[in-house]
């Protein structure tokens, strides 16, 4: 089996499309495609499938699951030669995602403010080719999906995403490492918002957890999608947008607050990140008030 991983981030999460169970008899083929939008999550529960993607031959056996890539190249490499049947279920995720020969973590593809530092980032590691695990279980609940998905009403729909995630949830595999890079851009993140209107340099953050600073950045790189000074930078901003709207604290002092100590430079990023220079960034929103 294919020692393959598809790895996507779950902000957004991916959405159930479609789905059905499918027969084939001998002598018949796989559709031939390349314009599928979605993910193609197949089931097989008899027989033997001879699929191909963009060239790669696999052979997929009753018992075992396989993930097709979007819009790539799909196609039967051999006909059936016995009675074989799958459930397919066709799903879409316009987040960030990957194929690749081990698991790694996506940064989301939506911007997620550094305040809200609740909100958990997540990759969803699916593996490529393998045995269906708890066999049971998980085609109970693509059949629960299935069900839910036939139902008219609201309820229905919503229903069939959550169940969907289940099944997701009852494949995905953990990736090795992932949790300690998590586990230490948590630490850096928490550390940066704690310090953030203190100087601080890669020297700091280095002596401070004990890591290159190369390590760190990768840390922070692959589970926000930010650098240390970049999520520094952000939430710097964040919190004096927050003074400039709630107190009436002049702009030397705001800018002393959130760790700039020349008033120029501290001027120079907000107009960059907002748009709008201090001064009229909080004319324009006390305006509207």
């Amino acid at each position: 089996m294919s020692k393959k991983y598809i790895s996507m981030s779950c902000l957004p999460l991916p959405t159930f499309v479609e789905g059905n169970q499918v027969t084939f008899e001998p002598g018949e083929e796989h559709p031939n495609r390349t314009d599928l939008q979605y993910f193609v999550l197949i089931f097989m529960t008899a027989g033997r499938l001879y699929i191909a993607e963009d060239g790669t031959k696999y052979t997929v056996n009753a018992g075992e699951l396989f993930l097709l890539q979007p819009k790539h190249h799909h196609y039967s490499w051999r006909k059936m030669d016995q009675t074989t049947s799958y459930y397919w279920l066709h799903f879409y995720t316009s987040g960030n995602w990957r194929q690749s020969a081990t698991p790694v973590t996506m940064a989301p593809s939506i911007e997620v403010p550094t305040l809200h530092y609740f909100t958990p980032t997540l990759t969803l590691h699916l593996p490529k080719h393998i045995e269906i695990p708890d066999h049971k279980g998980t085609l109970s609940l693509v059949k629960q999906l299935f069900a839910e998905s036939k139902e008219q009403e609201d309820f229905g729909f919503w229903r069939s995403q959550q169940l969907f995630i289940d099944v997701l949830q009852s494949i995905q595999i953990r990736a090795e490492g992932e949790s300690k890079l998590v586990a230490l851009s948590k630490e850096v993140q928490r550390f940066l918002r704690d310090h953030f209107n203190e100087k601080i340099t890669s020297t700091v953050l280095s002596d401070q957890f004990h890591y290159h600073p190369n390590y760190i950045t990768r840390s922070l790189k692959a589970t926000i999608g930010l650098t240390p000074f970049e999520y520094l930078s952000q939430y710097r901003m964040e919190e004096a947008e927050k003074r400039l709207l709630n107190t009436d604290l002049a702009i030397s002092e705001i800018a002393e607050d959130v760790g700039y100590q020349n008033i120029y430079y501290f001027s120079t990023a907000f107009k960059k990140y907002t748009g709008s220079s201090p001064k009229k960034y909080r004319s324009l929103k006390q305006r509207k008030v």
